[in-house]
């Protein structure tokens, strides 16, 4: 069962990433902690099981491989994690020269619009569906991280080596990009 969230800067988490560093047996600790949320971040963007669970032990398997460079910052661990997911993510969409495809559920949108300002109706879909969709890579991963995985500011900062107020200010511009392409589309659509 996954932990929570919030409890990523704790003393044990700190013993145990020092531990791993001298001696990798001590990272299954690290591993049973965070591998639902790196196999449920990757599978929201590679929605095949099989090829979740293959990129998820590539993810642990750098992370064990790089562990000595790992420098704790006061960052969440998972965060390290998460870039590194993200990365092959990336990689694997690369690799196969296939776009990449992100599950968004009904209140996900919702969230994301009210935010945005934007109202919504159900004629709308396609055209939210079709902005979001151009979106640029770090700005579809600040909506992704934010609306989709619920991160914090800080955390989404430390993913995507920002500040917490960079990564704030990025996501809020991106919001205005996206009601101001929504807005666009209605009028020309």
């Amino acid at each position: 069962m996954a932990e929570n969230k919030d409890s990523w800067n704790t003393e044990k988490e700190k013993a145990l990433i020092l531990a791993s560093q001298q001696d990798a047996k001590y990272f299954s600790a690290l591993y049973n902690r965070y591998y639902e949320l790196i196999f449920r971040m990757i599978y929201k963007r590679v929605p095949d099981k099989d090829t979740t669970a293959d990129l998820a032990q590539q993810v642990f398997l750098k992370a064990l491989l790089n562990l000595k460079t790992y420098k704790i910052t006061g960052a969440p661990f998972s965060a390290w994690l998460v870039r590194i997911g993200l990365n092959e993510v990336n990689m694997y969409y690369r690799q196969n020269k296939k776009v990449i495809e992100v599950e968004i559920s009904e209140r996900e949108l919702s969230t994301l619009l009210q935010e945005a300002e934007v109202t919504f109706s159900e004629e709308d879909y396609e055209i939210v569906l079709q902005t979001m969709d151009d979106l640029p890579g770090e700005q579809a991963q600040l909506i992704e991280l934010r609306f989709f995985e619920k991160y914090s500011f800080k955390e989404m900062g430390a993913v995507l080596g920002l500040s917490e107020a960079n990564a704030k200010m990025k996501l809020y511009r991106t919001l205005e990009k996206v009601k101001k392409a929504i807005t666009l589309k209605r009028r020309n659509g």
